[in-house]
């Protein structure tokens, strides 16, 4: 027996002897996971907006923020990297407004105390548009159809480096580090993000190098505050004559003021919106997704319902249409705990 009881545990060593000599090696292992599983998904800031606009939050109109979606999506590009992801953004609500189009690397760099991200560039940047819902686009990413800032100026610093603290990382650019521009307008990068399970903000301005003053963007005080955004899919379907359902449209919407538009058999045009509100006024029950049925076009709801935030299903019936939303990616046999976060 004793001998039997040897032999396993030299077993079981053989075997995670490779895995605890690769955790050692990278201090930085464990959480270059868990921050890469962190960053891929949707985040959106309609919340901010909401509470901005109210009379009691007390923001000047001038110091309001504008609409923010971003979208990060892991691609397999190992030309680039083991960490790659395609950035995309877009502003006021509008998905054509593009903002930010880019790709970023992450690796683990215990020379200096962090994880590193590397923004990069495409040479074609059209060719590229779009590939947070088709990744394919960059299926033949290489080395060769991209660039760094530091392949344009080699003394730019503009690698961001991420930091854990408690339970957020935290990322920055070298101080003064990341500088472009010519002549008056020469200046350099404030690109700071705070990323959590749930969150991630971020502030972006640039300051002139000459007096370090504000050239364009929001500082640290002034982050846009975005929350994580989960996709559901939405469908619109009519009662038929033998009293059963049938479903004549379907569209995506996402929970952080996601709008959706769906048009009958008939060409009457609806308009859903969905969004997960945290109210700050309120101690008893404050936070909860509402989910509302309009008429294209008109700002009174037909019909709206008030769920769990945590809902992964739920519908509204108007008259003989009935609308529906599931959140995407969810097998309603599945135990919730397996529920993907993106």
């Amino acid at each position: 027996m004793k001998h039997l009881i040897a032999l396993v545990i030299a077993a079981t060593g053989l075997m995670t002897a490779p895995a605890l000599a690769a955790d050692y090696s990278d201090p930085f292992a464990r959480d270059l996971k868990i921050l890469t599983q962190w960053f891929e998904g949707q985040f959106d800031n309609a919340e901010q907006l909401w509470f901005e606009n109210l009379k009691a939050s007390g923001v000047d109109a001038a110091d309001r923020h504008k609409r923010l979606h971003v979208m990060h999506r892991r691609l397999n590009a190992p030309q680039l990297g083991a960490h790659v992801f395609y950035v995309e953004e877009y502003v006021d609500n509008d998905p054509a407004q593009i903002i930010r189009q880019r790709f970023v690397t992450f690796q683990s760099d215990p020379k200096a105390g962090a994880i590193r991200m590397r923004q990069g560039f495409f040479k074609d940047k059209d060719a590229a548009t779009g590939a947070y819902q088709d990744t394919s686009k960059l299926a033949t990413l290489t080395a060769e159809d991209v660039f760094f800032m530091d392949d344009v100026d080699p003394a730019a610093q503009c690698d961001v480096f991420w930091r854990r603290q408690g339970a957020q990382f935290v990322g920055r650019i070298t101080p003064k580090g990341c500088v472009f521009g010519e002549g008056e307008k020469r200046r350099y990068s404030v690109h700071t993000m705070w990323l959590s399970q749930d969150t991630y903000w971020r502030a972006d301005a640039t300051y002139l190098v000459a007096d370090d003053s504000l050239h364009v963007g929001d500082g640290e005080d002034r982050p846009a505050q975005m929350r994580r955004a989960f996709s559901f899919t939405c469908s619109l379907s009519e009662r038929q004559e033998d009293g059963s359902l049938r479903e004549v449209a379907s569209a995506q919407a996402h929970n952080q003021g996601g709008i959706a538009t769906l048009t009958g058999s008939d060409g009457a045009a609806y308009t859903l919106l969905m969004r997960q509100k945290e109210y700050p006024f309120y101690e008893t029950r404050p936070d909860f997704l509402y989910f509302s049925v309009r008429k294209a076009g008109e700002k009174r709801s037909l019909a709206y319902s008030v769920n769990d935030p945590s809902a992964r299903q739920f519908g509204i019936g108007v008259g003989s249409n009935s609308f529906f939303c599931h959140r995407a990616g969810y097998d309603f046999r599945q135990d919730s705990a397996l529920l993907p976060r993106q």
